[in-house]
C-alpha cells in the first residue's frame, strides 16, 4: 500500500492517540507526546466530521482534562498546531494552553537566588592558559595558537 506523506502522519497520530487512550483506560497520566496525539486525533475527527474551525478548535481544548496528564506537560506543551481539511479547503488550527495553564515552576522556567551563585566553586581562579603574542587573548595548554592541536614528533629514521 503506498501512502502520501499526509496520510503517514495521519497514520503515526492515529496509533499515538490509540496508545494514550489504552493509558487511560489502565488509569494512567498521559505524557506529551500522548496528550498531544490524543487532542491532534480527535481534532482530525471532528474535521472529517464536518466540524466548523472553531468546533474543531474546541475538540482539540477538551480532549484531555488538565488532570489527566503528568506534572510538567501543561508546561512543556504550550501550544499544538495542526493542520486539518476542513469544508472550506485546509486549515492550520491552533490550540493554546491545551492543558491548562503552565506553572512559574516548571520545565525551562529560569529561578533567581540572591547574592552570587558559584557556578564552579572546586576550580582555582588560576588560570592555565598562556598569552598568545602580542594580544590580550589565551591559547589553553596543548592547543596551537591557530586553534590545532599540535601533532606528535615523528621520528625521520
Amino acid at each position: 500500500m503506498r501512502l502520501t506523506p499526509t496520510e503517514e502522519d495521519r497514520l503515526r497520530i492515529f496509533s499515538a492517540a490509540e496508545l494514550a487512550r489504552r493509558t487511560l483506560a489502565r488509569g494512567l497520566q498521559l505524557n506529551a507526546p500522548e496528550a498531544i496525539a490524543l487532542a491532534c486525533d480527535e481534532m482530525h475527527g471532528a474535521a472529517r466530521g464536518g466540524a466548523s474551525y472553531e468546533g474543531v478548535l474546541q475538540a482539540g481544548r477538551v480532549a484531555v482534562a488538565p488532570d489527566q496528564v503528568l506534572d510538567g506537560v501543561a508546561d512543556i506543551a504550550q501550544e499544538i498546531r495542526l493542520e486539518v481539511l476542513l469544508d472550506e479547503g485546509s486549515r492550520l488550527v491552533v490550540v493554546r494552553a491545551p492543558f491548562g495553564p503552565g506553572s512559574d515552576d516548571g520545565p525551562g522556567a529560569t529561578r533567581s537566588g540572591e547574592g552570587d551563585v558559584p557556578l564552579a566553586p572546586e576550580r582555582s581562579l588560576r588560570s592555565t592558559a598562556m598569552p598568545l603574542a602580542g594580544s590580550g587573548w589565551t591559547c589553553p595548554p596543548g592547543i596551537r595558537c591557530d586553534g590545532r592541536r599540535p601533532r606528535p614528533a615523528t621520528s625521520t629514521s
